[in-house]
């Protein structure tokens, strides 16, 4: 099987579309074009897997700011297609995503859901260990 790991092209928008669907989350090719554009605007980046000629996969890393932790490097949104997982796609992606972090930041972090232990496993797999635990609280912004 011939992989072929890349930055994220316009080309590539519905087979993301249907990639973040896997994930749980509803977007159309303008709203996710709108998010790669945003990530690109902060300094992240976009990636895919490709194999025969077809987007299996995507990753997303981006360099987080924080006033008391300070510059980390961050993997988020990987997804592999249900058709494609085992393959070693997974992996390739969090790879091509800390090769391009590597030289911009010291420590990459991952965060998972909790009720994906399965991510959990994968990713201490590859040499992340469990930091801490945390809540996650919204609140839309007022309209202005």
């Amino acid at each position: 099987m011939n992989k072929i790991y890349r930055k994220y092209t316009h080309q590539d928008a519905q087979a993301l579309v249907l990639l973040m669907a896997q994930l749980g989350y509803d977007h159309s090719e303008e709203s996710l074009s709108a998010n790669i554009s945003a990530v690109r605007e902060q300094s992240g980046e976009v990636f895919v897997a490709e194999v025969a000629g077809n987007v299996r996969g995507c990753v997303s890393a981006i360099i987080d700011v924080r006033l008391a932790e300070g510059v980390k490097g961050e993997i988020v949104s990987l997804v592999v297609s249900e058709e494609a997982r085992g393959q070693g796609l997974g992996k390739g992606l969090v790879l091509e995503a800390e090769k391009w972090l590597s030289g911009k930041v010291s420590v990459i972090r991952v965060r998972a859901n909790a009720r994906r232990e399965q991510s959990h496993l994968f990713y201490e797999s590859l040499g992340y260990s469990k930091d801490k635990t945390q809540a996650v609280l919204m609140k839309k912004s007022p309209q202005l």
